[in-house]
């Protein structure tokens, strides 16, 4: 949760920088390719976060599932 909070606020900085620039160039395309470019990379960092991290607690949530399969068995003996 910091670290996407800490890398929006540098992709807003960066960005901001970026159509800033685009103001002053005579051809402001690749500022304003920097500065979509940013957001699209924002996005893709935090969603292979969130599925990594779902991926992490559903195995978890599975292993938690068999140890308790696992302890049911053994009082049933």
């Amino acid at each position: 949760m910091k670290k996407n909070v800490i890398l929006f606020l540098t992709c807003s900085v960066i960005s901001t920088f970026a159509m800033f620039g685009a103001l002053a160039a005579k051809n402001p395309f690749p500022c304003f390719g920097v500065a979509f470019g940013i957001w699209v990379l924002f996005f893709w960092i935090v969603s292979r976060r969130n599925k990594r991290e779902a991926e992490r607690r559903l195995n978890e949530r599975m292993f938690n599932e068999y140890m308790r399969s696992k302890t049911r068995s053994s009082l049933r003996r």
